[in-house]
């Protein structure tokens, strides 16, 4: 299962939501790689810890002119086919701007001498490695301190080598560059983790998870190209809002399979009395749940707001066990892909013929686990910091 995990604006929380989920499906023994196709921020490598097996550079061919070849003003032709203004026609030669070219080939196909050449442009480097997982993580039995000497939970460098495995991908674009689609290729066209055929109900999946681009441009679309389901994440917040909108169009333009996901669901709405406190996410509590249930858009999970949480984030920790919420939310999440994954009839479009219709099904059973996990209100908050920060090491 391909899962691109993307969203209209930076800061919602993508990388921390493909990050956590990732691990915990390694942890519960699926085959799990990573992707991290935001080339120009890479930063999923921080909450992992990722041992580097390979580096490889990611080059672009760019035209050279042989100029005793080329026919110059009589032609002109590569020139004219050029939609990207890579080549200029100046004087009496074509010059070419190498940052300008996308490395079609255009012009060689169009040249009747022979005269376009290529060298290449370096984009960016493509890292590859493994990650070692915590067998038990999110589960009742895992409270086992392993931050290393850093601080971090999860770092542990002696994590046994029969530890689930996560297969990790990034790219790091080269300063100065402005191109990033053809780095982000490189990260992602990999072939994905396979699991064999054994016909077992509940035997392991495979999927490929991509933290994509923030936005709906170029990056963004190139990362979510070819996806079996686009996993939005949202904040509930009007700014949130408008670029899940812009989000879900491209969605719908692509014709991926999508539904959303709410993070840091309860994020500054007005206190409740502990008696009166509504449900973490009911409807009418944030605009994005009243614009994906207007929209007929499936909400596959619902994270709450957790301060505990965004501490564990910012040391740079999975935060699985930051509160019993937040490791419920996911653990949910995790087992509607696990049963979309498992339902799944095709090689490589499982959703084409299911639809929207049978996301929001799936969807049903976790957003009505959602409402009934009861919101965490300002004074439960402060009765609780004291144990949700000692659950991040701190």
């Amino acid at each position: 299962m391909k899962l691109a995990i993307a969203s209209g604006k930076g800061g919602t929380g993508k990388t921390t939501v493909a990050v956590n989920l990732a691990a915990l499906l390694a942890a519960r023994g699926h085959r799990v790689s990573l992707a991290d196709c935001d080339v120009e921020e890479p930063n999923a490598h921080l909450f992992l810890p990722v041992e580097w097996k390979t580096r490889e550079q990611c080059t672009l061919p760019v035209p050279k002119v042989n100029e005793t070849l080329c026919l110059g003003a009589a032609c002109r032709r590569c020139v004219e086919a050029c939609r990207f203004k890579a080549l200029a026609f100046m004087g009496d030669a074509v010059l070419d701007f190498p940052d300008l070219c996308h490395g079609c080939g255009l012009c060689a196909l169009v040249c009747p001498t022979g005269a376009m050449t290529y060298a290449t442009r370096l984009v960016g480097e493509v890292r590859g490695g493994i990650a070692r997982i915590r067998p038990a993580m999110g589960t009742s039995a895992d409270r086992v301190n392993m931050a290393d000497r850093t601080g971090r939970p999860d770092r542990a460098p002696d994590l046994p080598a029969t530890a689930p495995v996560l297969r990790f991908r990034d790219g790091v674009l080269r300063i100065g560059e402005a191109m990033a689609t053809p780095l982000i290729r490189a990260v992602k066209d990999v072939p994905p983790p396979t699991v064999p055929k054994d016909g077992a109900v509940q035997g392991p999946c495979a999927f490929a998870i991509r933290d994509c681009p923030p936005g709906v441009a170029c990056a963004a679309i190139n990362a979510v190209h070819d996806a079996d389901l686009l996993l939005l994440v949202a904040e509930p917040s009007p700014f949130g809002l408008h670029d899940l909108r812009l989000a879900v169009g491209l969605a719908r333009h692509l014709r991926l399979p999508h539904a959303v996901v709410l993070n840091r669901a309860g994020m500054g709405l007005p206190a409740a009395p502990s008696s009166t406190a509504t449900a973490a996410g009911a409807p009418g509590s944030d605009p994005v749940r009243a614009w994906t249930a207007h929209e007929g858009v499936p909400l596959l999970g619902v994270i709450p707001f957790s301060r505990a949480a965004a501490e564990c984030g910012a040391t740079g920790s999975l935060m699985h066990d930051a509160a019993p919420e937040v490791r419920a939310a996911y653990a949910r999440l995790a087992d509607v892909l696990e049963d979309m994954a498992r339902d799944a009839d095709g090689p490589r479009r499982p959703w084409d013929g299911l639809g929207l219709a049978g996301l929001a099904g799936l969807a049903s059973q976790a957003s009505q686990a959602d409402l009934a996990t009861p919101a965490t209100t300002v004074e439960e908050t402060g009765a609780t910091t004291d144990a949700k920060e000692r659950a991040c090491g701190r």
